[in-house]
C-alpha cells in the first residue's frame, strides 16, 4: 500500500521540527550560561570602602549581634581575566571576628546587576559579600561561613575610592 502524501509530508514536517530543536536548545543554552557567566569587571574592579553590620538573630553568636567593622575590598583583574584581590578589616565597634583582618578575594562575579566577592580569612572561614553598584556605591549583605555552618550574617555597604 502507497502511503498518502499528507501524512507522511506531515511526518517529515515533524521530524524536521525535532532535529531543528534538538540542535538550537543546546546552543542557546551554552550562550545564555556564556552571557550570564562573562563579567563586565569594569563594575567592581577597584577599592571599595566600607562598614558592615551583624544581624542579631537567636541562631547566631549574641555576642556579635550589632557588630561593626571597617573593611576594605580590592578586586583586581588577572591576566587570564580572573578577579581576584585582597581583604582588610579593622576594628569598628568590635573587633573582626576571630582577628580575621586580612583575606585574600577568592573569587569575584557579576550575573546581571548583582555582584558576589568570596573571600577566604587565613583560619579558613569565608565571606560572601553581594550587592548591586551603582554610582560607584554598593548596598547588600553578607554571609561567613566555617565548615559549611553560617557564624555571621548581615549587611555590607561601601563606596569605590579607586
Amino acid at each position: 500500500m502507497i502511503p498518502k502524501p499528507l501524512p507522511l509530508l506531515r511526518k517529515l514536517f515533524v521530524v524536521s521540527a525535532i532535529i531543528v530543536l534538538v540542535h538550537a536548545i543546546p546552543r542557546a543554552c551554552a550562550a545564555q550560561e556564556g552571557a550570564a557567566a562573562s563579567p563586565n569587571p569594569g563594575k567592581i574592579v577597584g577599592v571599595w570602602d566600607g562598614t558592615t553590620l551583624a544581624s542579631c538573630s537567636a541562631m547566631l553568636p549574641q555576642d556579635r549581634c550589632n557588630a561593626q567593622q571597617r573593611v576594605s575590598i580590592t578586586v583586581l583583574e588577572g591576566e587570564n581575566g580572573k578577579l581576584g584581590g585582597f581583604y582588610q578589616c579593622s576594628f569598628g565597634t568590635q573587633n573582626c571576628y576571630n582577628l580575621n583582618e586580612t583575606g585574600k578575594v577568592a573569587d569575584a562575579t557579576i550575573t546581571g546587576s548583582l555582584v558576589s566577592i568570596r573571600v577566604m580569612m587565613r583560619d579558613g572561614t569565608s565571606c560572601n559579600f553581594n550587592g548591586r553598584p551603582a554610582n560607584s556605591r554598593v548596598d547588600g549583605t553578607y554571609v561567613c561561613t566555617s565548615g559549611g555552618a553560617v557564624f555571621e550574617r548581615g549587611s555590607w555597604r561601601a563606596r569605590r575610592s579607586y
